[in-house]
């Protein structure tokens, strides 16, 4: 695939993202002029009144919604992004098991990153809008080369570092983790379609790792339609960026693939599983988790398979849409406040 310029890349975001996009806003942000389209597919929007207010209770996927921007950073979430509970559980969780939203922040180490929170409120000891066990999230930011994730926290693995190519001796500092979980990148291609090969090791400390792993990425775009109902209505169509990261150099290499969907408007909207069951031991354990996905219903298919032997064994899907818990919007920084608490990750969420 040929290499285009940083020049070429802006023309190409430019041309797709259309009118819509708050470039100034972007740019105010920090945002440079080649990533401010994928700026603005990674962060949510708030629908605005004549004054040019953020509505409370409102999403950019009701038709009440006429104008919106960007959420911006600090600014209180007028509402919610969540899952959708699976058949069994539509009437005891409606609001589902998950939110997740799509939030700005200004780092004074990295500059712009976008933080995306996993809060569970499922069951009698979680609850929505605390930090609890399991929850967490994922955070992306922005180097001259590519918009990457740079850091998760689940409940599984705890806190994790994604550490970039350029990490090779010493400690582990904010600018050595970019580059790492590449989601796009220049050279590889435009937003429409590319492809890189991205360099990172996951680590759990506070030390560069000794050796590096490889994971193809490719990513395009496409306009599709998610679920907006318990009873499965499909929303607007919708201008999406597709990110698949795969847990290998290549396709066939690869055991498994984890697929990102990113909205104009919610930010990010759907995330998948994949494993491919040729390549992996146990495969009796995928087919069954593919099963009990497919009979909860909590997520229909949207893209073809990367193969035959590949099957989907996980899915969330964050376009039910809840209202805030406070009638002025909730706080955006509940997994925020965690991270400032982690030696490791203090300094780039310092205040």
């Amino acid at each position: 695939m040929s290499t285009l310029s940083a020049g070429c890349l802006r023309y190409s975001l430019l041309a797709l993202a259309g009118p819509y996009v708050s470039w100034a806003l972007a740019a105010q942000e920090g945002v440079s002029s080649e990533w401010a389209a994928v700026y603005d597919f990674l962060v949510q929007d708030v629908c605005l009144d004549a004054d040019e207010k953020a509505v409370t209770g409102l999403s950019p996927l009701d038709p009440r919604c006429k104008r919106h921007r960007d959420l911006l950073p600090g600014e209180a979430l007028p509402y919610h992004k969540a899952d959708w509970p699976g058949e069994e559980d539509l009437r005891q969780q409606p609001a589902g098991y998950e939110r997740s939203d799509s939030i700005p922040f200004q780092s004074r180490l990295l500059g712009p990153l976008v933080v995306q929170t996993f809060d569970f409120g499922a069951g009698d000891d979680r609850k929505f809008g605390a930090f609890d066990h399991g929850d967490g999230g994922q955070v992306v930011a922005f180097s001259e080369n590519s918009a990457s994730i740079i850091l998760t926290e689940d409940g599984s693995r705890g806190l994790q570092l994604m550490a970039g190519p350029g990490c090779t001796l010493g400690p582990i500092a904010g600018p050595l983790l970019l580059d790492s979980w590449v989601i796009l990148a220049k050279g590889g291609g435009t937003i429409e379609s590319g492809s890189a090969l991205a360099k990172l090791r996951i680590v759990t400390g506070a030390s560069c790792p000794t050796a590096f792993d490889y994971a193809y990425t490719e990513w395009r775009s496409a306009t599709l339609r998610y679920r907006a109902s318990l009873s499965g209505d499909p929303t607007p169509p919708l201008l999406t960026l597709i990110s698949s990261h795969f847990g290998g150099k290549s396709v066939a290499s690869a055991d498994h693939l984890e697929r990102f969907y990113f909205t104009r408007e919610l930010g990010w909207t759907r995330w998948e599983r994949w494993q491919n069951t040729a390549r992996r031991k146990g495969p009796d354990r995928s087919v069954r988790a593919s099963r009990r996905l497919s009979s909860s219903r909590r997520c229909r298919p949207l893209e073809a398979a990367p193969g035959v032997d590949w099957l989907m064994t996980d899915c969330r899907e964050w376009t039910n849409i809840a209202g805030p818990d406070s009638a002025a919007g909730d706080r955006p920084g509940f997994w925020v406040e965690r991270l400032r608490e982690y030696p490791l990750t203090r300094e780039l969420f310092a205040e």
